[in-house]
C-alpha cells in the first residue's frame, strides 16, 4: 500500500509540474518575448531554438530547486562565477518578461499620459533601467543571505 501511495504521489506530482510549466511556457508565448527579441535582432529563423533553450532552462532551473544539489564541494572562485552566471541570466530573463508585459498592457503610454510626460521620454525609460539595475545590484550583494 505505501509503494502504491508513492506512485500516486509522484504521478500527481509529474502531472501538476507539466501542467504548470505548460502554462507558464504558454504565457510567455503569449506575451511574444520570443518572438520580439527575435525580431529586434534579426533572428527570426531561430525562434525553434530559441523556444527550446527556454524550456530546457526552465527544466533545468526546476530540478535545481527540487533537489537543491549541495555545490560546498566545489572551490569558492568557481562557486562566485557559477552564481553570477546564474544571476545575469535570470536578470535577462526578468527584465525580457517584465519589458513583454509591460509591451502588452501598454504600461508605459499609460504612464506618461498620467504623469503629464512630454519631453525627456528616453531619460525617463533609462532611469526606469538604471534603477532596476541598482536595485538588483543592491539586493544581490547587499542583503546576501
Amino acid at each position: 500500500m505505501w509503494i502504491l501511495n508513492r506512485i500516486l504521489l509522484v504521478w500527481i506530482a509529474l502531472g501538476t509540474g507539466i501542467a504548470v510549466a505548460g502554462g507558464f511556457i504558454a504565457f510567455v508565448s503569449l506575451i511574444g518575448v520570443v518572438p520580439r527579441l527575435a525580431a529586434i535582432t534579426k533572428t527570426a529563423s531561430r525562434i525553434p531554438l530559441y523556444e527550446n533553450c527556454l524550456a530546457i532552462g526552465l527544466i533545468i532551473m526546476n530540478l535545481l530547486s527540487l533537489f537543491q544539489p549541495d555545490f560546498s564541494g566545489i572551490p569558492w572562485w568557481m562557486s562566485r562565477i557559477l552564481l553570477n552566471f546564474s544571476g545575469l541570466f535570470a536578470g535577462i530573463f526578468v527584465g525580457c518578461l517584465a519589458g513583454a508585459l509591460a509591451e502588452v498592457v501598454n504600461i508605459i503610454p499609460i504612464l506618461s499620459r498620467r504623469i503629464k510626460l512630454r519631453k525627456g521620454f528616453p531619460y525617463f525609460v533609462k532611469a526606469v533601467a538604471i534603477g532596476k539595475c541598482i536595485g538588483s545590484l543592491i539586493q544581490f550583494y547587499l542583503f546576501k543571505g
